[in-house]
């Protein structure tokens, strides 16, 4: 009897199919909420409520961010805490992604500086000037808040199960 050998496509197809279902409710979750962000900071400090660019970078650091936990969720020390108290295990997570994605924000403006047509230096003075604590430390919260909600609802379903949160939320199904 002979085994049926799977093919090379078969098999990525079956890879690709898994990997998107990994990334796909974290993805839908950031992408909100990232676009929320955009579109509040854009009323509050820029008196539009839409920017095609902002938007798009919005979209595409959710994908980022949302393939990124589910890498992190691999990293050891991101289970340091885990278990009762879960406190301990939320705060912990949530500070680390804020921390990294304020990273990412301060890469991102040295990014820019280094692609500047006008130059390093005037880029960067450029930059400095824009600069606004209040503005950064708005995203920076609402960043915390979303990292929170996303951490605590992943640790609340590990330690109670998914069936138990489905229930919780939804009630009996029938």
């Amino acid at each position: 009897m002979s085994v049926p050998r799977t093919s090379w496509s078969q098999r990525f197809g079956r890879f690709l199919v898994k990997e998107i279902k990994l990334i796909l409710w974290p993805t839908i979750y950031f992408f909100c909420a990232f676009n929320l962000i955009v579109f509040t900071t854009n009323l509050m400090a820029h008196h539009y409520w839409f920017a095609l660019s902002s938007f798009l970078f919005a979209s595409v650091m959710a994908l980022i961010v949302g393939k990124v936990i589910l890498v992190a969720h691999r990293f050891h020390f991101l289970e340091r805490y885990r278990g009762p108290p879960l406190i301990r295990a939320i705060l912990f997570k949530t500070v680390f992604y804020t921390v990294v994605v304020a990273l990412v924000r301060v890469l991102e403006v040295f990014l820019h500086i280094a692609r500047d047509e006008r130059g390093p230096s005037v880029a960067f003075d450029a930059a400095v000037a824009a600069f606004t604590w209040q503005h950064f430390t708005a995203v920076q919260v609402w960043l915390f808040v979303c990292f929170l909600i996303y951490v605590t609802v992943i640790e609340v379903s590990r330690h109670f199960g998914t069936d138990t949160m489905k229930h919780a939320v939804f009630g009996r199904a029938g």
